[in-house]
């Protein structure tokens, strides 16, 4: 299975949090949550590998210090493509596959008598929730993610991304072989500037002291 990697060298005074998640252009009403992230300090690199197996996920929502986050309960391997329900058995709900749906999607119904948030990840980490999907009704992932990249000062696995970042996004785009690529911050005059190095694509910023 192919591994697929980011690496991140934070060339600036302050410790950072460098998260990627995701994003489902064919999809709707979901939330994308902290799906990988590294913690870097002051002239400090780190880096973050996955692959692309797919898992479907139960997930319960959390609050911590007024911070909206989902822990995953149940994570079962999958494959696009197919289906999932979640049921009510054995006093829990829980999921179940339940055969194929169309190419390229994972379809996940609520069958339990309460409300559910089901949702997508990959490499054994939960990565976008439908919230509060009602019985009888379907959580539908289509097609394949989009990967960003952003800076945090501090994150929670799991925490919803709501513009909450610091410096980014930035998309990361992976091509032919290329299965890493090179992230850097640093500090240019009173620009902050966070970029995938050798590239345009960057973000720029005042630069403010913590």
């Amino acid at each position: 299975m192919t591994t697929y990697g980011i690496n991140f060298a934070n060339e600036t005074p302050d410790t950072w949090t460098l998260c990627i998640y995701q994003f489902l252009p064919g999809s709707v009403g979901l939330e994308s949550v902290a799906w990988k992230q590294t913690r870097v300090p002051r002239n400090g690199e780190s880096g973050i590998e996955w692959n692309m197996e797919y898992v479907a996920c139960l997930a319960e929502y959390k609050q911590s210090g007024g911070k909206g986050f989902y822990k995953a309960l149940q994570r079962m391997r999958t494959e696009l493509g197919r289906h999932w329900n979640c049921v009510y058995e054995d006093d829990v709900q829980q999921l179940w596959e339940a055969g194929a749906t169309t190419s390229g999607q994972l379809l996940i119904s609520n069958r339990s008598p309460q409300l559910a948030n089901l949702g997508i990840g990959m490499d054994g980490s939960l990565a976008l929730v439908k919230r509060s999907v009602y019985s009888g009704n379907n959580a539908q992932f289509a097609g394949k993610p989009k990967f960003y990249v952003a800076l945090f000062h501090e994150l929670l696995q799991g925490e919803i991304i709501s513009g909450n970042q610091v410096y980014g996004p930035l998309e990361v785009v992976f091509s032919g072989d290329r299965n890493y690529k090179n992230f850097v911050a640093r500090i240019e005059g009173s620009r902050f500037i966070f970029e995938e190095a050798g590239t345009k694509n960057r973000v720029e910023a005042p630069y403010e002291p913590r």
